[in-house]
């Protein structure tokens, strides 16, 4: 079998080692992060995991506005449609990100009182946010670079070398101070994750190509990624808000317990992803010979599968969270039927957007994600200081439902324009998947106190697929055949 793999992946070409290579190091760095989660919970306090968690959804957010993510999709449009030679790119791309990221620097130190005020964060941890924008840009820009050429070993050893030691290198910096466990944690994670590559891939970057400014190019950069940062920051605002206003209405370590549930439904995200490397051209295949059928067959039973998987992770809450984190995070528990809910519902989305992009509605999608973005912050506003932490979760859930609904009535448009008005997925099928989750969530709610009961219900559940193994088997087939 091993000699059979071997054969198989050096006949593979470079397009397809890079896919496999880079999702490869996607497992590890979740794994990893995954892996860390229960040492950090244990050596530092639920306000000092809290203040990490905080930290790291405003850098994900201001990272964004400060570099105008230029590394995200424009630089390798920039590759393929400017004159200008790829290091030249690199080189302009990165100045122009670094003297914007200097701009919000400098404003960050004068006004970093009232910043960290507005941020609820000590005022260090503010400038080590803004000073990691800065570094930002220069190595994930070189891994574009890096993918465009299909040259995937030097990316693969730099990103197994960055996740490795930051957790390392944070854990020391944790052991060695009596205080400010947090502020070492979000320190030497800036310095380790982004600074010291960011620092040593400018140089790398320059000295293949010296251009600091090309004025056609950081034109073409701006008029391209500055319409489309409100549906990057949009997307992130979804994601990311929930912490921060947790933690301006109920505090560090509600921000942190949260955190933790956060951490663990979004280990279905690695399964997500790896299943969408290949889903995703599999179904823009099947969409240019209008093979319709076949897409809804197999989205179904995605769907079916992750429902399975996120079933038992609802059931048996209380106890990951005890392993991943331990009972001063016991309170993650009741976050988990909603955020793992929301999971499914922030996957089943994308059956429709597929459709939708593949046929470039961009337009549908930066209006739905900004609407779920808006109601989930609108929602948290009113709930969270009504009804504490937990309410984020409903919120969550209730921005990515109506994420999914609108994503629907787009899709319902494109059909119309595009498909004949074919049905690629039965809504009758898919609302049935769906409230199956939602009670789920909800009655496994009153439930974690019962924990036998808990096994009767997985029980049903094994019996119910020994029952209607031979389907089971059937689908998996299918699934595999596709």
């Amino acid at each position: 079998m091993l000699g059979n793999l071997l054969k198989k992946y050096k006949t593979m070409n470079k397009q397809i080692k890079v896919v496999f290579w880079f999702s490869i190091v996607g497992f590890l760095q979740r794994g990893i992060s995954l892996i860390t989660t229960p040492i950090f919970t244990r050596v530092l306090s639920t306000d000092e995991y809290g203040l990490f968690s905080v930290f790291n959804a405003w850098y994900t957010i201001l990272v964004i506005i400060t570099t105008l993510a230029l590394n995200m999709g424009v630089i390798n449009n920039a590759f393929i449609k400017k004159g200008n030679t790829k290091e030249k790119v690199v080189s302009s791309f990165q100045s122009l990100s670094m003297v914007i990221a200097v701009a919000f620097f400098i404003f960050a130190v004068i006004f970093r009182n009232h910043l960290s005020q507005i941020m609820n964060l000590p005022i260090i941890i503010v400038i080590f946010i803004f000073l990691g924008c800065i570094f930002y840009s220069p190595y994930h820009d070189w891994v574009a670079y890096k993918r465009y050429q299909f040259d995937y070993v030097r990316p693969v050893i730099a990103a197994v070398a960055i996740s490795v030691l930051t957790p390392l290198v944070s854990l020391i910096a944790i052991y060695c101070t009596d205080t400010m466990k947090g502020e070492a944690r979000v320190i030497s994670y800036v310095l380790v994750n982004t600074i010291f590559p960011g620092l040593f891939f400018y140089i790398v970057n320059y000295k293949k190509d010296k251009t600091f400014c090309d004025k056609s190019l950081w034109i073409y950069a701006l008029s391209f990624n500055v319409p489309l940062i409100a549906h990057y920051m949009s997307e992130t605002l979804l994601n990311q808000t929930d912490r921060i206003m947790i933690n301006m209405f109920c505090g560090k370590s509600e921000a942190g317990i949260y955190s933790v549930a956060f951490s663990a439904a979004s280990i279905f995200t690695i399964f997500t992803t790896a299943l969408n490397a290949s889903f995703v051209p599999w179904t823009y295949q099947k969409l240019k010979v209008k093979d319709y059928k076949a897409i809804g067959r197999v989205g179904y039973l995605v769907l079916l599968i992750l429902v399975g998987a996120l079933s038992v992770m609802i059931i048996f809450a209380p106890e990951i969270i005890r392993i991943l984190a331990g009972e001063k995070y016991s309170g993650a528990v009741y976050l988990i039927p909603t955020l793992g809910a929301s999971v499914y519902f922030n996957y089943m989305y994308q059956l429709y957007s597929r459709i939708e992009l593949y046929y470039e509605k961009k337009a549908y999608t930066v209006t739905a994600t900004i609407t779920a973005a808006v109601l989930n912050i609108v929602l948290n506003v009113w709930w969270i200081p009504k009804f504490g932490y937990l309410a984020a979760g409903y919120s969550t859930l209730i921005a990515h439902i109506v994420f999914c609904v609108m994503h629907y009535f787009f899709f319902s448009k494109v059909s119309k324009e595009y498909m004949n008005s074919v049905k690629v997925y039965d809504i009758r099928i898919i609302a049935a998947i769906s409230a199956g989750v939602l009670m789920i969530s909800f009655v496994m709610t009153y439930l974690y106190q019962y924990f036998i009961l808990r096994i009767i219900i997985l029980t049903f559940i094994v019996v119910t697929a020994v029952i209607y193994r031979n389907k089971l088997i059937g689908l998996v087939k299918l699934l595999r055949k596709q």
